[in-house]
């Protein structure tokens, strides 16, 4: 068999195609003679036996072994990103406090900006909440912008009843994050009678459904559709006096021109009875909805559930388990919450 020219250079993917087909043979205990792969491919028969000899490097992107020599060397190791991580959940909040040229001397680490520090650790210190103990913590930056704009809504409802008129908007996804788990004999999940004033209302559980994306998250026009002409548009219409409040997710449309937020002025400049405001971006302990999802959550992990409707109906139980004294107390302690925030310089507070 006549043998292609040994001096050819052979690109990676030609090299990584001989590999995959040499893999898949074996795996399968397909019989084959590995020379005509090669043929196959159009490399050399000493080239092929070289690149899949014990000494040879696999350098195709799901393979680890031997030592990259491509591009730009990292100047942050695994192992200082380990100490960093380490420091933070193991010192607490004294390590919360440092900066990020502090934290990486801390760990052994001189001469990186605090951007590349920042980039690479995902800026997990910028405003953060343990989900066990609940302690919470964010930068000086974060806490700045956030007292300011607590004490912007104080001053816009000052009283508790001045925000039984807001109705506070979320999304949530039924299912549990990485690092995030429920005990079986959770404190938390606790049956009481429930005799209190029913003076607050909760709405139902709105379900939608978006088109598929990379990141989860709801477009600008699956936002319009599904909830904002749907749900919102009939409660203005029938003259409900209320103020939405919304997170800054970008489905909702904080920026300055977008659809949403056309749609909205629109309504806003058409109908006196209808407002709405978006809550401070990272801080769960001004966004009162989101203490309401933890007992929905618990319930649907509590029974199986194998299939979309069964989780909606567990979603919908654990929502109706919501007490009315819980969804009465948290819009009531709204303004202390506020003031509480302003106190401490815009950390996060206990709520």
């Amino acid at each position: 068999m006549a043998d292609y020219n040994n001096c050819q250079q052979n690109d990676t993917p030609v090299k990584a195609k001989v590999w995959g087909a040499i893999e898949y043979l074996e795996a399968k205990e397909i019989p084959h003679y590995k020379e005509d792969v090669f043929w196959h491919f159009k490399v050399s028969y000493c080239q092929g036996w070289a690149m899949i000899s014990d000494d040879s490097i696999d350098r195709r992107h799901h393979h680890t072994e031997g030592l990259e020599h491509r591009g730009r060397p990292s100047v942050m190791s695994n192992y200082h990103l380990k100490e960093m991580d380490c420091i933070i959940r193991e010192e607490g909040f004294e390590a919360r406090k440092l900066t990020w040229n502090q934290l990486a001397w801390e760990a052994g680490l001189e001469g990186v900006t605090e951007q590349t520090i920042a980039r690479t650790m995902g800026e997990t210190m910028e405003c953060s909440k343990c989900i066990a103990c609940c302690k919470s913590w964010c930068n000086d930056s974060t806490a700045q912008h956030c007292k300011k704009w607590a004490k912007h809504m104080k001053e816009r409802y000052p009283e508790p009843y001045m925000w039984w008129h807001v109705r506070f908007s979320d999304e949530v996804h039924w299912a549990i994050k990485p690092g995030e788990r429920y005990c079986k004999d959770c404190i938390q999940v606790r049956e009481e009678k429930d005799t209190y004033e029913k003076n607050l209302n909760r709405s139902d559980l709105i379900f939608y459904n978006i088109r598929r994306n990379s990141n989860g998250k709801m477009k600008q026009k699956d936002y319009i559709s599904q909830i904002l002409v749907p749900v919102v548009k009939p409660w203005i219409e029938r003259s409900d006096t209320f103020c939405l409040e919304e997170d800054s997710n970008s489905g909702h449309g904080p920026g300055k021109s977008n659809i949403v937020r056309t749609w909205k002025d629109r309504q806003q400049a058409q109908h006196s009875n209808f407002t709405h405001y978006f809550n401070y971006h990272n801080s769960p302990d001004l966004t009162i909805i989101e203490n309401c999802w933890q007992l929905p959550k618990q319930h649907v992990e509590k029974f199986p559930h194998w299939d979309e409707q069964d989780t909606k109906d567990l979603a919908l139980e654990g929502w109706e388990k919501i007490s009315q004294q819980f969804t009465n107390n948290c819009v009531d302690t709204i303004p202390q919450c506020l003031q509480d925030c302003v106190d401490m310089d815009g950390q996060m507070t206990g709520w």
